[in-house]
């Protein structure tokens, strides 16, 4: 049961991605851990790659890659502090500390101020984004940022690349401190299906949503699934 629901929350987020590019790690991360703590962050990740790549590639023509390399060097940063914090907190609280950073996640999302692409604004962001991907499998809420007011094609380009590299450089990166070995492996390959599914709903659901509402909506479901690992 625990794996139906898995690939099918996987497949929503991915859905809701693709369609209108929100939903991924927001929505998917907060579920996932209340279905099984450990689908996160490396198979989650993981599988969530296939997507940022498959985004990125179809918007190529509109990369900035100076600005992708900037807050490229950002991210290495951050995830190598983010696999060595994991490292350290691993233990019973880890989904206590999942629920503070999803919380984070929402706060940033929602208070954050909007930022320009600039060479400081692209690098600070990048390793926020390491930090909090490595850890919990959400790097959306820094980068994003400084992307929200950007053209949209621009701003899905930029954030699917940028995601990818992201997403398999902190598989990586726990790997490297052995938090991400077969088992993960495999679960991440349970979750490949729903990327899938999703990939194939995106564009019936794409002119059915509002992607306002649907901000809201998925900000207030992970905030109710962050609590409820705090209180477990």
């Amino acid at each position: 049961m625990s794996v139906v629901a898995a690939v099918t929350i996987m497949a929503i987020g991915s859905a809701l991605q693709a369609a209108v590019g929100i939903g991924l790690a927001l929505l998917v991360v907060p579920v996932l851990a209340l279905i099984d703590p450990a689908y996160i962050p490396g198979p989650m990740l993981l599988a969530g790659s296939v997507l940022a790549a498959m985004t990125a590639w179809r918007e190529r023509h509109v990369l900035d890659r100076a600005g992708l390399c900037l807050s490229l060097a950002g991210l290495l940063v951050g995830t190598i502090v983010g696999a060595i914090a994991l490292k350290a907190l691993q233990g019973p609280t880890l989904p206590k500390i999942f629920g503070v950073l999803v919380l984070l996640a929402v706060l940033l999302s929602i208070f954050g101020p909007p930022l320009k692409p600039s060479r400081s604004s692209l690098s600070v962001a990048g390793g926020a984004a390491g930090i909090m991907g490595t850890m919990v499998g959400i790097h959306g809420p820094p980068i994003a940022l400084v992307f929200q007011n950007a053209e949209p094609a621009f701003a899905r380009a930029m954030l699917g690349a940028f995601f990818t590299v992201a997403y398999l450089g902190s598989v990586a990166a726990l790997v490297a401190v052995r938090l991400f070995g077969w088992p993960e492996l495999t679960r991440a390959a349970i979750l490949l299906p729903g990327v899938g599914l999703g990939l194939v709903a995106a564009p019936y659901i794409a002119p059915l949503v509002n992607r306002s509402r649907l901000k809201w909506a998925i900000l207030v479901v992970s905030s109710v699934a962050a609590l409820t690992l705090l209180t477990r």
